[in-house]
């Protein structure tokens, strides 16, 4: 399956080989815009190969990719998974006393926004657990969220790991670090120190997930009934029935465990980069971003110097990775 690949028309032809694949396999749980979205990382970051042929670029190893790399590493959580993690966040933010703003940066935030960020925080947490227990037979715990400054549970660290009918403190630190599901990169900022290992969890959370869960639990049906009080709305169940066939179904959330990087690989890396006729630009690689190693990151733009990254291309993944991981903990 060589399908082409065009820089100018990245999200179209992401989107046509997500339905080449989804033509001959089944993709669930994923839907096509959420594998378009993992398609166009993947080949990004160089994980998917391209090849020239004449004056086009073609994409190799799509089907090898999708059933040895992607389904393998992919867990489902469930709309329970996601009320928990709603609630979760939703408390820690309220009772918390958590900077409202970006980090490294003064932009304030509102709180729809930062609830959103903490949820996917969550859900990474549950989908981890759920992949360590189904992928690699092992049952894992994580710190305990504390109330107070955000510092002091980002990024999460596994703790526990369960032997027989107990449990035991792990022997490495292992940090998860959970992004969207379209990210390049994990960017651990400043935290090497704080952990031995860093896995790299990608959430396939929709942008209207809030309006789904609103929908799913009567609270659209609230809004209206507050509105039919106030005199905007003139028939009630009318309004509910057209604002409910606008929104998206909750749905199960899936989750795609792009790998793990190892300390010593952040810092025994480097970073590969790309010049252009005006500015350096990182590409790829691994290692720490300096003031001198280039003007911005792809995907990421003008960040600021003294963070490690990861391009997801050279992240370990592969059954033999995982095993030192649950060897290690």
């Amino acid at each position: 399956m060589n399908l082409k690949w065009r820089k100018s028309k990245a999200k179209n032809d992401s989107l046509a080989i997500a339905e080449k694949i989804a033509e001959k396999y089944k993709i669930d749980p994923y839907n096509l815009e959420e594998l378009r979205d993992i398609v166009l990382a993947e080949v990004r970051g160089e994980v998917i190969k391209k090849e020239r042929k004449g004056n086009s670029y073609y994409v190799t190893g799509i089907e090898e990719w999708f059933t040895e790399k992607i389904m393998p590493s992919t867990v489902v959580l469930s709309e329970d998974d996601y009320k928990k993690a709603l609630y979760r966040s939703f408390r820690l933010l309220v009772l918390g006393n958590i900077a409202k703003t970006d980090f490294g940066s003064s932009r304030q935030r509102d709180f729809g926004q930062i609830w959103t960020d903490f949820t996917r925080g969550f859900l990474g947490e549950i989908g981890i657990e759920k992949f360590f227990k189904e992928k690699l037979g092992l049952e894992i715990n994580l710190e305990e969220i504390e109330l107070g400054d955000v510092k002091k549970f980002l990024p999460s660290d596994i703790t526990k790991v369960k032997e027989g009918n107990t449990w035991r403190n792990t022997k490495m630190n292992v940090s998860i670090k959970t992004s969207k599901i379209g990210s390049l990169w994990l960017d651990i900022g400043s935290q090497l120190q704080h952990s031995d290992a860093f896995i790299f969890i990608k959430i396939a959370l929709t942008t209207d997930h809030l309006l789904s869960f609103m929908k799913d639990n009567g609270l659209v049906a609230r809004l209206v009934k507050m509105g039919e009080q106030l005199g905007e709305v003139s028939d009630e169940q009318t309004e509910i029935d057209s604002l409910n066939k606008r929104i998206k179904d909750i749905k199960p959330v899936p989750v795609y465990i792009a790998g793990f990087a190892l300390k010593r690989d952040m810092q025994e890396g480097s970073l590969i980069v790309h010049q252009t006729k005006r500015k350096r630009i990182v590409v790829g690689g691994i290692g720490e971003y300096r003031k001198e190693t280039a003007d911005e990151v792809i995907g990421l733009g003008d960040i600021l110097p003294g963070k490690h990254l990861a391009c997801i291309s050279s992240l370990r993944w592969k059954k033999e990775d995982w095993n030192t991981i649950k060897k290690g903990v």
